[in-house]
């Protein structure tokens, strides 16, 4: 005897027979959509950072690529025995640790404000958010001026208060300065911020009230944990761009594209970008490249380590 089920069951086997079945089909519509962006990432990505690196195991100068011999790890030895590689790495590091926390607290503080349901919230939202957007270039040029030691609107200021001047680009206050001026768009973590903060149920804060609790009880009791992956988020991003910070420095302290900035200011990146094509050292200057690879890569994973103990997820992550 023939049942509905049984029928259904049986045509459906007899149409997987005549043709593909459901999940092969799903699968071939998978990788149809995601081919686009695969091939461009194989050709524009994946290739030059893998020819980048069988570069960085020869003697290639720029001139040589008929005639490349392999190295081994020569440039990689070199690197570590360099003490401007070893210094500019050094000062990418210190500028990272400081800048890095002081970038997400800010980012996360503005967001907080701009959270409060206060009268024209969306204007000072814009006004936050609007330093982010302006080109690098336009900033290192507007901190010129702010710093210039004749005539700079910071030694303006000073002057008008009777106080002292500073020579905000000397070797003392160059990498202070530096900072500052990094700091002008720590407010590109408003948007991600105030995301995150507008995914808190306002359940938890009214039970909270409820309770008794103040303001601060509530941020550290419900605003922080569940702001850790976002802050987590930050850290992660914050960490990758400090490290490879190159062209603010230039811009600050710097004469031309070429031309090294004050040695406080003398960053890894630099070191690698002179090395390439100021000196045409184009396999040492892959070497430097691939070795801050691994320093961004072990910095990323240490976080991403320690994150358990630190980041508070809603959802079970053992799944």
């Amino acid at each position: 005897m023939n049942t509905p089920a049984l029928s259904a069951t049986v045509k459906e086997k007899s149409t997987t027979r005549k043709g593909l079945s459901e999940k092969t089909r799903r699968t071939t519509a998978f990788y149809l959509m995601i081919s686009p962006w695969f091939i461009v990432f194989l050709i524009f990505g994946l290739y030059p950072l893998l020819y980048g690196l069988y570069l960085s195991f020869t003697n290639f100068v720029g001139f040589n690529i008929n005639n490349l011999k392999i190295v081994g790890f020569k440039n990689y030895v070199n690197v570590f025995q360099d003490s401007d590689a070893m210094y500019s790495l050094g000062r990418t590091l210190y500028v990272s640790i400081i800048y890095v926390p002081i970038s997400t607290a800010i980012g996360l503080l503005l967001a907080l404000l701009l959270n409060r349901k206060i009268r024209g919230v969306g204007i000072y939202r814009t006004i936050f958010y609007l330093p982010s957007i302006v080109p690098v270039v336009s900033i290192g040029l507007m901190f010129r001026f702010l710093y210039a030691d004749q005539d700079g609107i910071l030694n303006n200021i000073l002057k008008f208060l009777h106080l002292p001047t500073v020579n905000w680009l000397d070797y003392d206050h160059a990498t202070f300065s530096l900072i500052i001026m990094m700091l002008w768009g720590a407010g590109a973590g408003i948007l991600i911020n105030l995301a995150g903060l507008k995914g808190i149920s306002k359940d938890l804060y009214e039970a909270a009230s409820i309770d008794g609790a103040s303001t601060f009880r509530q941020f550290m009791r419900i605003t922080a944990p569940l702001m850790t992956p976002v802050i987590f988020f930050n850290v992660i991003m914050g960490i990758i761009n400090a490290l490879q910070i190159y062209i603010q420095p230039i811009l600050l302290t710097g004469t031309k594209l070429l031309d090294s900035p004050i040695r406080p200011n003398y960053f890894y990146t630099v070191h690698a970008f002179q090395q390439i094509f100021a000196y045409q050292r184009y396999a040492y200057g892959m070497a430097l490249l691939w070795i801050m690879f691994i320093v961004i890569l072990m910095m990323t994973i240490i976080v991403f380590t320690t994150s358990k103990y630190w980041v508070y997820y809603e959802t079970d992550q053992e799944g």
